[in-house]
């Protein structure tokens, strides 16, 4: 009798190549791919854990109400925007890194920063370092007081400035619509721009935060949330505020 030879055996390994070959191809293919996916992902800047950085003052640029400080750990440099304060190249400071920005773009300086701190405090080995005091603008909104401008009148369906600072309390939190002058601003200060209005009804000023623009002179529309003893930190603190506004230049 003639023995014959299984051929299931022979039939599953025929059957099976394919897939054991393809496998190894797929699996050689996959670093190539990682590679290539890894090569397309753009390059971003490393931002170390929150915690401190420690290191020697290298330069500073000063912007009103505030020190920009550019500092060397002796591995990498970092910038920290922080309350005006008097440094000098080679001190040795310390900051908090709880509030990164990346890519942050100051308009006040026209520049762009890939990494920037923005710290309440800097500190020396001493303790905290001693910060100068800021200008007018970091005051309360009072405090800009002469007399009236002429010819600005209260804006249809809206407050003056003297009826706003009076009410205060009540408007606190609730949209105000308010004409006036442009006596200052400031462009670019902690992330907003600034303007300092005033009208015909007290010699008081008001400070508005808003995205929008304006020059000083120009006559304008505000339109924006009262707010009530705000501190920005950075020496920016503020009894009244109207926040976030729409700036319209009549």
């Amino acid at each position: 009798m003639r023995t014959r030879s299984p051929k299931f055996p022979l039939l599953f390994f025929i059957l099976a190549a394919p897939l054991l070959f393809g496998g190894c191809q797929r699996q050689d293919a996959t670093p190539q791919s990682a590679a290539r996916t890894a090569a397309q992902k753009p390059a971003r800047t490393a931002t170390p854990a929150a915690g401190r950085i420690h290191g020697k003052v290298v330069q500073t640029i000063e912007a009103p109400g505030y020190t920009y400080v550019q500092v060397d750990t002796g591995s990498e440099k970092f910038w920290a925007a922080g309350p005006a304060t008097d440094f000098h190249p080679g001190d040795m400071i310390a900051f908090d890194t709880s509030m990164p920005m990346q890519n942050f773009h100051s308009k006040s300086l026209d520049r762009d920063f890939n990494l920037l701190y923005f710290v309440d405090t800097f500190l020396t080995e001493t303790g905290e370092a001693p910060t100068r005091l800021p200008e007018p603008h970091g005051s309360l909104a009072e405090t800009g007081q002469s007399d009236p401008v002429t010819g600005i009148t209260a804006a249809e369906g809206g407050q003056t400035i003297a009826a706003i600072l009076a009410g205060k309390d009540s408007l606190s939190g609730k949209p105000v619509r308010v004409r006036g002058k442009v006596v200052k601003f400031t462009g670019g200060v902690l992330g907003k721009n600034w303007l300092h209005i005033k009208d015909s009804s007290t010699g008081a000023d008001l400070t508005v935060t808003t995205d929008g623009n304006a020059g000083k002179g120009d006559t304008v529309l505000v339109e924006g949330k009262l707010g009530r003893n705000r501190d920005f930190g950075y020496g920016y603190v503020y009894d009244v505020i109207v926040e976030d506004a729409r700036v319209s230049v009549e």
